[in-house]
């Protein structure tokens, strides 16, 4: 099938909404639900993560992570939960599904969701230090906003790599991936029931120019997260100038101005390695 004719079939699919979409691991779904249900306690909630033995030791490793290490090493789940809290360990179950989605299925694939998930790693990173600097921001959901940004690429690669000479071709990938990952990326957050905050992420990650009324959101912030991600790659030669974005102007970190804005990237260095060490 050509690209054209695998685009054609892309739009059709989503018109009827029949194009495949990913699901979520049955331990994210259930500590969602946890969470959500005001009966629920960490010790209620440790039995639902004890259900699948590779989230608890993501858990427990997470705990103990420069993300959210405290004082002493923590060995068990109960440890864990009672360092993290019941939102951040949903926000980490997230984090656990995110991650397991852009694990290479395939040879065909893998080059793809590599260089996919090491960017989001440091969009999410940056995201989370800028979050912590600027005012009415969580950093743990700026940081899962950043990983999700791209998750609209999945289901294009699904499709992509049922077609030998199209998969091995990357500039039509990376062009197919352009066209679309931001709608269906929207659509995949949907279905998953994520709030529409992080609907938009995905779908207006790269309207750099976007103007809306208020305050800074997380689209705000996830656009000029992306933005410093690719300072020093090939990318940056025809995009706008940082400064001239509008999210720029919202958030307060624009107070900085352009130069500061860089250097206050690099004065955040080791912030930003660790915590893109800690998500790979």
């Amino acid at each position: 099938m050509s690209r054209t004719n695998i685009v054609l079939q892309i739009n059709k699919d989503l018109v009827a909404g029949d194009l495949q979409l990913p699901s979520l691991p049955k331990v994210t779904l259930m500590v969602r639900e946890a969470v959500a249900n005001p009966n629920q306690d960490l010790s209620s909630l440790a039995k639902v993560v004890q259900t699948d033995p590779a989230f608890c030791g993501y858990l427990v490793n997470s705990a103990n992570s420069p993300l959210y290490r405290g004082i002493g090493e923590l060995h068990n789940v109960q440890q864990a939960l009672s360092r993290l809290g019941m939102k951040t360990t949903q926000n980490l179950a997230m984090t656990y599904a995110a991650r397991s989605l852009f694990k290479p299925r395939n040879r065909a694939l893998s080059t793809w969701l590599t260089a996919i998930w090491k960017q989001s790693t440091l969009v999410a990173a940056l995201a989370k230090v800028m979050a912590q600097h600027s005012q009415g921001f969580d950093p743990d959901e700026a940081l899962l906003a950043g990983l999700l940004q791209d998750i609209g690429m999945l289901p294009l690669l699904d499709k992509a790599a049922r077609d030998v000479a199209l998969i091995n071709d990357a500039a039509a990938v990376d062009a197919l991936l352009k066209q679309h990952s931001a709608r269906v990326g929207a659509a995949v957050l949907r279905h998953w029931g994520m709030a529409v905050s992080f609907q938009n992420v995905a779908k207006h990650r790269e309207n750099w120019l976007r103007e809306h009324d208020g305050e800074a959101d997380l689209v705000d912030l996830i656009s000029l997260a992306r933005i410093h991600s690719y300072i020093g790659q090939p990318q940056m030669q025809v995009l706008p100038r940082i400064h001239q974005l509008p999210a720029f102007r919202k958030l307060e970190l624009g107070e900085l101005g352009p130069s500061l804005s860089y250097r206050f990237i690099e004065q955040a260095g080791d912030s930003i390695r660790e915590t893109q060490l800690s998500l790979s």
